[in-house]
């Protein structure tokens, strides 16, 4: 168990759902009109482990994929040491499996990761980054960090930093450390100053918007499978198969679909595009604002 994370305290030791059991609410959802799950778990990779003989994560995915009208499927929380070959494998097999994977590294120092009881070292961290790389042909990985750590000094978080750098990863869900109840952490010196939390974030904040950019850059001139989610400020609104947000204009209701989305602009944090099934005399026109659309339900 990680010192800073309440979530076992408050959610329990994990409990998996069986297989028939999320097939059946899967269906469901389908049958109502929605075509992209998420699966979620504390570490969802970790899935079926307290299932004596139980299945694994690989095997729910092969389960569901066949699912007539499913489209996608994702998943996080995932933990490195549960990342096996086996998840990574079905992703890069199975076409209704995201390339995506969430992998959270919190820092890259390993005297801070001991402290954190992460079980993992850099190295490691380093070496599950590339084989992801090696196996899901143009993978998008996301993590998280947590910066001003109880005892972070500035090398470490410098060692953060520069792994961040080196690794050049898609995204990065950015906490500065607070402490939470009933954790082992919550007993440690709060000793990073709060003007120096917000210094690190903002550092890596930084960092982070020129590597997107960068990242970003090479979806210029292709074309990208868009789900849309909703309409955002008079154009639609949705996500790529790497769960970049995609935004495009067009006066049909595309809400729900599946759309080719050609891209035409990029930036650190959204691209746009013209639907390449869109009639030529409207893709110089701005379509009309589209209001009262909500966002499809996912897997909970």
């Amino acid at each position: 168990r990680c010192t800073f994370c309440i979530i076992p305290h408050r959610r329990g030791i994990e409990r998996s759902r069986m297989v028939g059991d999320v097939a059946g609410e899967v269906r469901s959802l389908v049958s109502q009109g929605v075509k992209e799950i998420m699966l979620l778990g504390q570490i969802v990779d970790r899935y079926g482990y307290d299932i004596e003989d139980g299945p694994r994560l690989e095997n729910l995915f092969y389960a569901l994929h066949d699912l007539e009208g499913l489209e996608r499927l994702r998943f996080l929380t995932s933990h490195p040491n549960y990342m096996s070959d086996a998840i990574l494998e079905a992703v890069a097999a199975l076409p209704k499996l995201m390339e995506q994977i969430e992998v959270p590294v919190q820092a890259g120092n390993n005297e801070v990761l001991e402290r954190m009881r992460r079980g993992y070292t850099v190295e490691q961290y380093r070496d599950l980054v590339h084989k992801i790389r090696a196996t899901i042909p143009n993978v998008a990985i996301h993590t998280d960090i947590i910066v001003g750590f109880p005892g972070e000094s500035e090398a470490q978080f410098m060692d953060t930093y520069n792994l961040l750098a080196e690794l050049k990863l898609d995204k990065v869900h950015l906490a500065k450390f607070s402490p939470r109840p009933n954790t082992a952490a919550a007993r440690w010196e709060d000793d990073v100053p709060q003007e120096e939390k917000d210094r690190r974030h903002k550092a890596i904040d930084a960092l982070m918007e020129q590597i997107s950019t960068e990242i970003n850059t090479t979806y210029l001139d292709t074309t990208q499978q868009v789900l849309v989610e909703e309409a955002h400020k008079g154009k639609w609104r949705g996500r790529t198969r790497t769960n970049k947000l995609v935004f495009f204009t067009d006066p049909r209701d595309r809400k729900g679909d599946l759309v080719d989305v050609q891209i035409t602009y990029t930036g650190p944090w959204s691209l746009q595009g013209v639907p390449t099934d869109l009639p030529m005399p409207e893709r110089t026109e701005e379509a009309s604002p589209f209001a009262g659309l909500e966002l499809l339900p996912l897997i909970g």
